[in-house]
């Protein structure tokens, strides 16, 4: 649908374009085969830009349980009656806890067979700080939202990837513990 305004016209040769409901971008009559490059100079919104963006798949970038260090010292506390009960406890996050971190969200699958889950936008972190343990090996990657609620990713492997990756969605600074 062609809109032309008859005083825009006499003034300079510019068509108003109706893309869709309240997004216009201009063209000159000239140049009408760079109409996209023009609209980008112009500094107006292109919305086959935008659906691109949206449309995009989400893509998986880490996937996975807690790191298997964890289990090295309840491992070793297995030898004495009390080390049975945390060797079984961290034993059991391993099955039961799975990580996943895409571009366009965090999720923490927890619980007997994974029934509790836990989702959260990258727009809505705040702060991203960490913990390390065992001298760097892990870190729990503690996820700060801007209603003060916390998502502890404990143990996370290759954290220092998947906290750069965090940050870098999430586009606000973090603190180091």
């Amino acid at each position: 649908m062609l809109i032309i305004n008859k005083m825009m016209f006499f003034f300079s040769p510019i068509i108003r374009v109706n893309q869709k409901k309240n997004e216009y971008f201009y063209k000159l009559i000239n140049y009408s085969d760079n109409k996209k490059k023009f609209c980008v100079q112009m500094g107006y919104k292109n919305s086959e830009q935008e659906e691109k963006k949206k449309l995009e798949s989400e893509k998986i970038f880490f996937q996975g349980p807690p790191s298997i260090s964890e289990l090295l010292i309840p491992t070793i506390s297995i030898l004495t009656v009390i080390g049975i009960i945390p060797f079984i406890a961290t034993l059991s996050r391993q099955f039961w806890v799975r990580y996943t971190i895409t571009n366009r969200r965090i999720s923490v699958d927890s619980g007997f067979q994974g029934k509790n889950r836990v989702e959260i936008v990258y727009r809505d972190i705040k702060k991203v700080s960490h913990l390390t343990r065992l001298g760097g090996l892990t870190a729990d990657v503690v996820i700060i939202l801007k209603d003060n609620a916390r998502l502890e990713l404990r143990s996370l492997p290759n954290w220092k990837e998947n906290k750069e990756f965090i940050q870098a969605n999430s586009s606000n600074k973090s603190e180091e513990k």
